[in-house]
C-alpha cells in the first residue's frame, strides 16, 4: 500500500511539473511571437537572433526561478521549430512549395519527438540534469555566470547557426533538386535511428531496472551513442536540403559546431561518467564504437 501511495505521489508531481512547463514555454513562445511582429528591424536574421537570445533569458529567469537548470533542455529541440514559423512569417504564405513542406514535415518530425522523448524521462522539477548538478559543485559561485553562458547561451547559439539553413530553404524555396531529396533522406533516416534508440534504451531502462547495466542491445550493439548520431544526420541532411548552387559554404559551418559540440563535449562527458558508473561500460567502450560502427570483416 505504501509503494502504490508513493508511485502515485511521483506521478502527481510528475504531472503537475509537466504542466508548469508546457505553461512557461508557451510564455516563452508567445513571447517570441510577439516580437517577430512588433520587433522592428530591417535585418531578418539579426532580429531572429536577438529575438532567441531574449527567449533564452526568459527560460533562464524561469530556471533560476524553479532553481533547476534541465527547464532549459527542452528548448533545445522547441526552438527550431518556431525558427521555421519566423521564416515563414517573414517570407509570407506564398512562398510556400513543395520544398518548404517536406522542410516542415521533418522539422516538425525532429522537434516534437525530441521534446516527448523528453518528458517520457524527466522525472520533474525535483529532478535535474546529473551534467548541471556537476557544474554547479565545481564551479560554486561562480555557478549562475556558468548557467547562464554555459548551459543557457551556448546551446542556444549551436542551435541558431545550426538552424541557419532554414533561412536559405526559404530564400530558395522553389529550387529543389536531387540533393534537397537526399538531405531529407538522410534526415529522415536521422530521426528515425534517433526515435528507435531512445526507445530501446528506454524499453531497456523500464526491463532491467538496474543502474549499473549497461545497454548493449538493438542498434545500441553496433554504436555507443546511435542517438548521437541520428542528431548528426538531421542537421547534415538539413544543412543538404538548403543548398542549391545561389547558397555559401557557410551552411557547413552549423553541421561542424554539431559535430565538434558532440564529439568533444557531450561524448567524452558521457562516457566519463558512465566509465564511473558501470562496471562493465570498459568493455563495452573497448568494442564499441561511439558514432561510426565497424564494417563487417
Amino acid at each position: 500500500m505504501r509503494i502504490i501511495v508513493l508511485n502515485s505521489k511521483k506521478s502527481s508531481l510528475k504531472s503537475k511539473s509537466r504542466l508548469t512547463v508546457f505553461w512557461l514555454y508557451l510564455a516563452v513562445l508567445a513571447a517570441g511571437g510577439f516580437m517577430t511582429v512588433y520587433l522592428p528591424g530591417n535585418d531578418p536574421l539579426g532580429k531572429l537572433f536577438f529575438i532567441d537570445v531574449c527567449m533564452t533569458l526568459l527560460v533562464f529567469i524561469f530556471s533560476f526561478k524553479y532553481h533547476n537548470a534541465s527547464l532549459y533542455d527542452p528548448y533545445w529541440s522547441v526552438i527550431p521549430f518556431g525558427i521555421l514559423f519566423y521564416w515563414l512569417y517573414i517570407f509570407g504564405p506564398e512562398v510556400i512549395t513543395l520544398k518548404i513542406f517536406i522542410t516542415a514535415f521533418i522539422v516538425s518530425f525532429w522537434s516534437w519527438r525530441l521534446t516527448g522523448n523528453w518528458l517520457r524521462g524527466w522525472r520533474g522539477l525535483d529532478h535535474e540534469d546529473w551534467r548541471y548538478v556537476q557544474l554547479k559543485q565545481q564551479t560554486g559561485k561562480w555557478y549562475l555566470l556558468v548557467n547562464f553562458l554555459g548551459i543557457h547561451l551556448f546551446p542556444t547559439l549551436v542551435v541558431f547557426v545550426a538552424a541557419m539553413p532554414l533561412y536559405y530553404i526559404f530564400m530558395f524555396a522553389s529550387e529543389i533538386n536531387g540533393v534537397t531529396w537526399a538531405g531529407f533522406t538522410i534526415a529522415l533516416g536521422g530521426v528515425v535511428l534517433e526515435t528507435i534508440a531512445d526507445n530501446q534504451l528506454y524499453q531497456f531502462k523500464i526491463k532491467e531496472n538496474n543502474p549499473i547495466a549497461v545497454m548493449r542491445f538493438g542498434v545500441w550493439r553496433y554504436l555507443r551513442h546511435p542517438n548521437y548520431l541520428g542528431e548528426i544526420l538531421f542537421w547534415l541532411g538539413l544543412m543538404l536540403m538548403a543548398y542549391t548552387p545561389y547558397t555559401t559554404l557557410s551552411l557547413v559551418a552549423g553541421v561542424v559546431v554539431i559535430v565538434a559540440m558532440f564529439v568533444f563535449i557531450s561524448i567524452p562527458l558521457l562516457d566519463k561518467r558512465l566509465l564511473k558508473t558501470k562496471p562493465g561500460y570498459l568493455i563495452y567502450k573497448e568494442n564499441t564504437r561511439a558514432l561510426l560502427p565497424k564494417l563487417p570483416k
